[in-house]
C-alpha cells in the first residue's frame, strides 16, 4: 500500500476520479488535492500531502501544461526525490524536466484496460525499485556548508564538479551510461589523490538517474553524509565524498 499524490488540472477531474479508482482497487491511498484557492492552507495542505506520498502521479493534459499549480507540484515531488510518473493523454507542449520522469502515453494502446494493465505492471515495479534504492537523507556538514559554489555548470546535461580535491573546480559532463571513477588513470574521471581507491566508485544511468556504487573503496563513500552501502540514486545537488579529503557535487543542468 503506497501513497500516491495525483497532480491534475481542474479541467481533468474525471480522469482523475478514475485513476482514483483504479488505485484504490490496488491497494494504495491516492491523494487528490482540493482545487487550487489563495492562501497558505492550500500549500501547507499540498505540501505536506506531497512530503508524505511514495509517488507522484501527473495527469499531462493540454490544461495541465499551463497550470502553474501542477508544474509546481510536481517539481516539488522531484526535488524530494520521489518517483514521478507522467501519464500522457493528449499532445502538447511540456515542461522539458518532464521528459526526466516516467512517462506512459495513453494514446498509444487501442484498448484502455491494455493500458492500465501496463501502466499498473510499471508503476509497482518503479515504486519498489525506488524505496529499494531510498538515497540517503541529507545531513548538513561542516565540509559540504563551506564548498564554493561560484562555479556551475552552464550546458544542458549531468554534471560532477570537483569542489575539493587536486582537480577543484573542474567540470566533468557525464556523457556514458557506466562512469568508473578513481585513482587509476584507466578510470573515466582519475584523481590522483591518496584517500581515492584505484577504482572507488562506479555511476550508472537508469532510465533518467545516475545511480552510485562503492567499489569497495578502502575509504568510503558518502553522499550527503551517509555512508553508501549498496546502489544510491543520485539526486540534483547531491554532495559525494571520497573518504576524507576529496568532495565532488552532482548538479543538473536542464534544457530551458
Amino acid at each position: 500500500m503506497k501513497n500516491v499524490y495525483l497532480s491534475f488540472a481542474p479541467e481533468d477531474g474525471k480522469r482523475a476520479e478514475e485513476l482514483r479508482r483504479i488505485l484504490l482497487a490496488q491497494g494504495h491511498r491516492p491523494w487528490l488535492d482540493p482545487q487550487p484557492v489563495d492562501g497558505e492552507r492550500w500549500r501547507y495542505e499540498m505540501e505536506a500531502a506531497i512530503g508524505a506520498a511514495d509517488a507522484l502521479i501527473v495527469l499531462v493534459t493540454a490544461s495541465s501544461a499551463v497550470s502553474p499549480f501542477v508544474t509546481y507540484e510536481w517539481a516539488l515531488a522531484l526535488g524530494a526525490g520521489a518517483p514521478v510518473f507522467a501519464i500522457i493523454y493528449e499532445e502538447t507542449a511540456e515542461h522539458p524536466r518532464l521528459a526526466m520522469v516516467h512517462r506512459y502515453d495513453q494514446r498509444a494502446f487501442s484498448d484502455e484496460n491494455h493500458f492500465w494493465d501496463h501502466f499498473l505492471g510499471e508503476f509497482h515495479k518503479r515504486i519498489e525499485e525506488a524505496a529499494a534504492e531510498k538515497r540517503p537523507l541529507a545531513i548538513p556538514s561542516e565540509e559540504a556548508l563551506d564548498i564554493d559554489k561560484s562555479v556551475m555548470p552552464t550546458e544542458p546535461g549531468y554534471w560532477i564538479v570537483m569542489r575539493r580535491g587536486p582537480l577543484q573546480n573542474q567540470l566533468f559532463r557525464l556523457e556514458q551510461a557506466v562512469v568508473n571513477i578513481g585513482r587509476d588513470l584507466a578510470n573515466d574521471i582519475a584523481i590522483r589523490d591518496g584517500q581515492v581507491s584505484r577504482y572507488h566508485l562506479r555511476l550508472n544511468l537508469q532510465g533518467q538517474d545516475y545511480h552510485l556504487e562503492d567499489l569497495g573503496s578502502a575509504n568510503g563513500t558518502r553522499v550527503n553524509g551517509a555512508q553508501v552501502s549498496g546502489r544510491t540514486r543520485l539526486n540534483d545537488g547531491d554532495i559525494i565524498a571520497l573518504g576524507d579529503a576529496i568532495l565532488l557535487s552532482y548538479d543538473l543542468v536542464y534544457l530551458e
